[in-house]
Order: structure tokens, then sequence, then C-alpha cells
């Protein structure tokens, strides 16, 4: 599948998912007062969208230099990845043993398109929400992360476990990974590298910002009680997803958390000294 119909493809099926999940995960209420009020929509634009404007900035910059950083990060960064082995062993292999074969066509859809739904729902879903502080620590959070992995990419230079039992000083003895996405579906893997790197593992980004929505998802629930449910089942799904596919190492999932708490408690702080939280 050439890379124009496969943007198409996924980002089809992101509207569609969204167009279930957001009248599922959001009161009718509260939709209808935001839709029905041209002001009460301006508002809500207008004050996401310096913070939008934030991330966009950083996302441009991380592409821009994703090359340049790859090559220091080549040149100087620590070889991490046979320490990563020498930490958690086999954890990897265990998993993707345990799941069949056909598992591919789940978590394959679930590390794709489930990531997609799960970083972008809820900034629809917030729009709808009594202020505005969750869409703004949820936007902020992500920027701060993106900006803390951009410096851990460059300094930590290491290959996820499916590429572990090509790397010289690999132990023989290890199990090895396999690389299932890539044998099912060769042409996603092209859409991922337009944005990233086999190289940046440490931390998983798709472990920092689904534990981002998470814990958000968390301080919401009094206002979205759905979307936690939600959240919590496609956060866990991707999670595993990256294990079974031998994209990221334990470790990266670890690093990924421990970086989403710290996102999310900068991001608060940012945001209540940055203005006020409502609308």
């Amino acid at each position: 599948m050439q890379f124009v119909p496969l943007v198409v493809l996924v980002g089809g099926s992101a509207l569609v998912s969204l167009a279930v999940l957001v009248p599922y995960c959001v009161d009718r209420d509260r939709i209808d007062a935001v839709v029905k009020s041209r002001e009460r929509r301006r508002r809500r634009l207008r004050a996401v969208a310096p913070y939008l404007g934030g991330l966009a900035l950083v996302l441009l910059v991380n592409k821009g230099l994703l090359g340049r950083l790859e090559a220091l990060s080549r040149a100087h960064g620590v070889r991490a990845t046979l320490w990563f082995y020498e930490l958690e062993g086999n954890a990897v292999a265990t998993v993707q043993s345990a799941v069949p074969e056909w598992g591919v066509y789940v978590f394959g859809p679930v590390y794709v398109l489930g990531y997609v739904v799960v970083l972008t729902l809820p900034l629809v879903a917030y729009v709808f929400a009594t202020n505005a502080r969750a869409v703004k620590t949820l936007v902020t959070a992500y920027a701060v992360e993106y900006l803390a992995a951009i410096a851990c990419y460059t300094a930590v230079f290491a290959y996820g476990p499916r590429n572990y039992h090509r790397l010289p000083g690999a132990d023989p003895s290890a199990a090895r990974v396999e690389a299932p996405l890539l044998e099912a579906f060769r042409s996603v893997t092209r859409l991922t590298a337009r944005v990233n790197v086999e190289t940046n593992v440490f931390p998983s980004m798709h472990a920092a910002l689904s534990i981002t929505v998470f814990l958000v998802a968390v301080s919401t629930h009094d206002e979205f009680p759905r979307w936690t449910g939600v959240a919590g089942v496609l956060v866990a799904s991707i999670l595993l997803s990256t294990l079974y596919l031998g994209v990221h190492w334990v470790t990266d999932l670890v690093a990924g958390g421990v970086l989403a708490v710290g996102g999310v408690v900068v991001a608060d702080r940012i945001v209540s000294r940055g203005d006020r939280a409502n609308w």
C-alpha cells in the first residue's frame, strides 16, 4: 500500500473511531451546549490555540532535527541495547510467545490506530469540559515530554528487542524476538518511519503519552467517567502491543511511565502559572 492511501486509511479509521467514542464518553448535554453556541466554541478555540501552537512548534522541531539528532546519538550516545537485555533478559520474548500468531492483527492496529485515537480523543472531549485546565494540561504535557524525549534519544542510542540478535556482542543464547508488524504490515512501518527512527526507543513515547492521557483521564473522572475506563483499556492494549511487536523493552515502558508522571506534574505547574482555568 502506498504512503498516501495508508495515511488516508489510518486517518479515516481514526475519525470513525472518534465519531463513535466521543458521544459515548461525553454527555450529550455537554456537546449540545458547545456546538449550539458560537460564542462558547470561539472562547474554547481561543483558549486552547496558544497551547496547540506550542505543541505544533515542538513537533516541527523534532521532525526537522530527527536525522541530525540520530547521527549525533549514533556518534556520541550511550550504547544501551545490551544493557537492557542484561537487565530484563527474555521478558519481551516471553510476552511474544504467550500471544498467538494472529495477535499481530489485533496489536498491529492497536499500536498505530489505537495510539492515534488515545492521543486525539481527549483533545476533542475536553473541549466540552467545564473548564480549560484538562486540555491545557494534556497539550502542555505532550510538549514537555517530547522535548525531554528529544534529549533522551540523543543521549541514549538503543535498538528495540526485535533488533537485539543482530547486534555485535548480543547473547547468542537469547530468545529471538520477532518483528511481526514488519512482516504482516510492512507498509505501516514506512508510515512510522516518517515520524520516528528505530533507535528512538528509550523512553517509549507510546508509553509516555498514553500513560499521560490516562493520568489526566483519572483527574477528569467526575466529568467524563466513561472515558476513564475506555482510556484504561486503550492504554493497557497499547503498552502490551509495544512489547508483543518487539518495538520496546520493558525498561523503555518504565522510563515512559516516569516521563509521563513528570510531564503531567510540570505541565500542571505551567498551566497553573499561565492563566485562569476558565474558558
